[in-house]
């Protein structure tokens, strides 16, 4: 199950587990996710859950949603994306099965290939063939 690990300026950390649907963020009590700071919107922004794909949602929130450094209006998550707001950073992680396309996989196969796609000058100098 992907989850969100949260953790504040002051070094609080609590884990989400995201389950199917929307687990709201914001200042009021009646979020799923209550961050307190005056730097949040009451209803800031919304993790929405569909299949197996997870994105943040920016609810028109003062001080804006951010995605690795980008400010955003709705973005879809990878595995290891940092989500800020306010002085609070949101780290989403997926379970290892979930990541087909994220997983890197080296091998003696996959070395042996990229060392024989490498050809030496006269001088010295390596050279990686590129087609």
């Amino acid at each position: 199950m992907p989850r969100m690990i949260v953790m504040s300026d002051r070094g609080l950390i609590k884990q989400v587990s995201l389950r199917a649907g929307k687990t709201t963020l914001g200042r009021d009590a009646d979020n799923v996710v209550v961050i307190d700071s005056n730097r949040v919107s009451r209803r800031h922004a919304v993790l929405i859950k569909e299949g197996s794909s997870v994105s943040v949602r920016d609810l028109g929130s003062s001080n804006g949603t951010f995605v690795n450094d980008e400010r955003v209006v709705c973005c879809r998550l990878e595995h290891g994306d940092t989500v800020v707001i306010g002085d609070y950073r949101l780290r989403f992680l997926e379970p290892v099965g979930a990541r087909e396309s994220a997983t890197v996989t080296l091998d003696l196969a996959s070395m042996h290939s990229s060392l024989a796609s490498r050809r030496h000058d006269p001088t010295g100098r390596t050279e990686s063939l590129r087609r």
